[in-house]
This record gives structure tokens, sequence and C-alpha cells, in this order.
């Protein structure tokens, strides 16, 4: 009986233990497979995410060309009649056809729109080509009309400002600005770039304005001054006529008798 007792039990701490050893291999083993599909899934997201590293990244659009910029610069100058070579020569002085472009004064985009100046005109975002190629054509075609179709005048108030060309009656005396007329115009008309620079180099005459540098605004060609042209002397004073009315002479008293 004592045998029999001792081996049910036995048998039951066999069972047991059975038991506890089948639970221990399942949490086990469990735990493996729950340790490799991390790794797995770790080792397939670091794929994708070198696949994904790999692919080239969506086309951003990228700056204009200078092929589609001098698009912009033909459509927008016809439109306003204005030369589209002359535009095109500030656009490449001024910015080198980068729209990007900011100077150091804050000019912006490829005409070097200042923000005051871009606000005036309506100009949204300057570095927009399209906008601001409208915008400073127009400023542009405004000076030209302002100093009556005259190129080197209206090149040097588009860089120093209309007030200053007004002042000096004529290119400002800045180097910058008579050294920006000339680039412009080198690029635009050889010769009247030559004889605007020899004007230059040249003591100021005192009232006449030579006729030196051609002109090219809406197909028509003038030649027109490098200074404002003054305003005609008003003629002399004409003498009151009493001080050319001769005296008449005087009577003489006649003798007593």
């Amino acid at each position: 009986m004592g045998q029999t007792a001792r081996g049910k039990r036995l048998t039951t701490r066999e069972i047991l233990a059975r038991q506890a050893l089948g639970l221990g291999m399942l949490v086990l083993v469990m735990t493996s497979g729950y340790v490799v599909s991390r790794v797995e899934i770790a080792d397939s997201t670091e794929k994708d995410v070198e696949v994904v590293a790999e692919e080239p990244a969506a086309a951003s659009p990228g700056p204009p060309t200078e092929v589609e910029i001098n698009a912009h610069i033909v459509e927008v100058a016809t439109r306003y009649g204005v030369e589209p070579k002359l535009v095109a020569a500030i656009v490449a002085v001024e910015s080198r056809f980068d729209a990007r472009a900011v100077s150091r004064r804050g000019a912006e985009g490829l005409m070097q729109l200042m923000p005051a100046t871009a606000a005036d005109l309506d100009v949204q975002d300057s570095f927009d080509p399209r906008e601001n190629i409208d915008g400073g054509v127009r400023h542009f075609k405004r000076l030209l009309l302002r100093f009556h179709n005259n190129v080197p005048l209206a090149l040097a108030a588009y860089n120093a400002g209309e007030q200053a060309v007004i002042n000096h009656r004529g290119i400002p005396p800045y180097r910058e600005t008579r050294q920006y007329v000339v680039r412009v115009l080198r690029r635009y008309d050889h010769e009247a770039a030559r004889m605007v620079a020899q004007q230059l180099a040249q003591p100021r005459p005192g009232t006449a304005a030579t006729k030196i540098a051609r002109a090219s605004y809406a197909g028509r060609v003038t030649v027109v001054p490098t200074v404002v042209p003054s305003e005609p002397p008003a003629p002399p004073a004409q003498p009151h006529a009493e001080e050319h009315r001769a005296a008449p002479p005087e009577r003489k008293k006649a003798e007593s008798p």
C-alpha cells in the first residue's frame, strides 16, 4: 500500500514536472520566436529604408534655365514695347540670370527689384521670373518715358533712382552708376557704349548737351543726349518804352519885349 501510494505521488510529481518542463519549453519557444520575428522586422524595415533612400527623389522644379528666362523676356518686353535685347542686357548685368539673386542692399530677383519698388509695381514674388521681369520692364518703360526715350538716362535712373538723374541733370557722378550704364550698353549697342564712355571720361560741358548715344525704343532709333536737356533760356527782358522814348525838347521861354 505504501509503495503504491508512494508510486502515485511520484507519478503526480513526474506529471507536474513534465508539465512545468513543457510550459517552460513553450515559453522559451515563444520568446525565441518573438525575438526572431522582431529581428526580421527590424532587418526588413532597414532594408526598406535603404531601398527608399536609393530611389530618386521626386523631381522638384529646378531654377529656370537661361532659355526659359529669355523666353519670358521676349514675351514681356514685346508686350510693353521695350526692345528684348535691352531687357536681356539689364538682366545680365543686374543678376547674371540668377532668379534667386539678392544684392547687399536687398534688391531681389532677375531685375533686382527693391522691396519698395516691387510693392509699388504690385509684384507679389520677386523671385518668380515672370513676375520679376514683368515688374522690372514696366518700371524701366516708365523711366524711358520720363526721360524721353533716352536709354542712358533711363539706365542711370534704374540704377541710382530718377531723382538722382534729375538733380544732376544727367548721369550722376557715381562710379557704380556710370559703370553700370556702360556695361549694359556694351551688351546692347557697342557703339553707343563706346560713345557714352568717351563722354563720361571728358569734362562735362557747361550747358550744351552733346548728342552721342543711340536709343532704341519701340522700334524707333534716335540720337539722344546723355544729359537732361536744359530748359530754353528765357528771352532778355525788353526795356520799358519810356526808356527809349526821346524826351521832348525843352521849350525856351519867350523873351519879354
